[in-house]
């Protein structure tokens, strides 16, 4: 990620609709998958500016984790002390040492991902979960992606395989924000044939409070369609993962 934008991460995070909406599908699938536990170690690896880890503190007691030290002062800014500098590659945790791992658009930052997901599976006890996110499909990828430093886009076959290959069973996938699919895609779309900017720059769009607002409601009632069924296509993904209990 561009150094500044976590800047306009830290400003964003709490009430921009695509973090709201993503921060409570993500509470709500892990609070369905574990349930709330005392005692519970959770790591949310590429933690940003710890909006995400914050909402997740009823669940047990949250470490996060980030390469970037600039990200981590942002988190200790919210009042967030466990902190540490990690790659997701390279996590430097004892073996077996966590319940929970959250990946929350991380896994598409780094170069070889099945090996992340390899290094997510040592630290998680046997039956261990792993909650992740990605952005979903290459005809998608935008200046906005080139701004965050992706590496790729994901299908839903292309994650589930590679959280096999990793020795992952998964529990449960979906996409998800499919309601803005269309338009989003039109936006991208444009975006690239009018591109001007030499630096690329992410595509977070300030709408007003009542719209922004109605965004969050659409993805809600998207939210409770999920509880029922994966949903076909959408711009982003998420997976439920266990590590074997064996």
């Amino acid at each position: 990620m561009e150094p500044h934008e976590y800047q306009t991460l830290y400003e964003l995070e709490e009430s921009y609709w695509w973090y709201v909406a993503r921060r409570r599908l993500v509470k709500e699938m892990l609070e369905r998958a574990c349930g709330n536990g005392a005692g519970r170690v959770l790591l949310d690896i590429g933690c940003g500016t710890g909006a995400n880890a914050r909402a997740l503190e009823g669940l047990g007691t949250v470490l996060l984790a980030d390469a970037s030290e600039r990200a981590l002062q942002f988190c200790r800014t919210r009042g967030l002390r466990h902190t540490v500098a990690s790659l997701s590659e390279q996590m430097g945790l004892r073996t077996e040492s966590l319940d929970v791992v959250t990946a929350l658009d991380v896994l598409e930052h780094v170069d070889r991902d099945v090996e992340a997901m390899r290094e997510i599976l040592r630290v998680l006890k046997p039956g261990g979960i792993l909650l992740a996110t990605v952005p979903a499909f290459g005809f998608l990828w935008s200046e906005h992606d080139e701004a965050l430093h992706h590496r790729r886009r994901y299908t839903m076959w292309e994650l589930r395989n590679k959280l096999s290959v990793a020795g992952f069973e998964t529990v449960r996938s979906t996409y998800f924000i499919t309601a803005l699919f269309l338009p989003i895609l039109v936006m991208r779309v444009w975006q690239g044939m009018v591109k001007k900017n030499v630096e690329p720059k992410t595509s977070h769009v300030i709408l007003p409070r009542w719209m922004n607002r109605l965004i969050e409601g659409i993805l809600d009632v998207e939210r409770v369609v999920c509880r029922k069924i994966n949903l076909p296509v959408g711009v982003s993904i998420v997976a439920v993962a266990r590590k074997p209990a064996g």
